[in-house]
């Protein structure tokens, strides 16, 4: 059984919850420059998968990288909308379970990714983050998984 949380560690928790919701909310509406206030200058972004058209798995080291990056993915890519399926918070850190689709901005052809980023916490910042992907909806079913605009997440 899970500890409840009380006082300043619930309030904590909700932060971060919120914090998390929001970096979602921004990647998907294209607002990077105000998503990365959620990021320490010093970040480390760990893609542990193979991205088809895009970045491979690696490390990329400071926020301008991880700027940069993003940018390059937007530039094939369109997001179309997102569903966030789950976020737990455990000892200051963080993991956010999450649905996505895109279109390639040359084919217009949509896809579907469940994704699962674990955040590391710092002063109110992230410091690390790892990235996982699954391609269910990479291939035709990508159209019945497809997500139009932002879901509903309770808090």
């Amino acid at each position: 059984m899970q500890q409840r949380l009380d006082g300043p560690d619930r309030e904590q928790s909700r932060e971060l919850r919120r914090n998390v919701l929001a970096i979602t909310q921004l990647r998907m509406s294209g607002k990077i420059d105000e998503m990365m206030r959620y990021f320490a200058p010093d970040v480390v972004v760990q893609y542990h998968c193979t991205k088809e058209g895009l970045f491979l798995p690696g490390v990329l080291e400071g926020r301008a990288a991880f700027k940069e990056n993003i940018r390059l993915t937007d530039i094939e890519y369109e997001p179309l909308g997102s569903e966030v399926i789950d976020i737990l918070v455990e000892n200051g850190d963080t993991a956010v379970r999450w649905r996505n689709s895109w279109r390639h901005r040359g084919t217009g052809r949509v896809s579907t990714l469940d994704m699962a980023h674990f955040l590391r916490w710092r002063s109110g910042q992230v410091v690390e983050v790892f990235e996982y992907l699954d391609y269910h909806g990479w291939g035709p079913a990508a159209a019945s998984a497809r997500i139009d605009r932002d879901e509903p997440f309770g808090l």
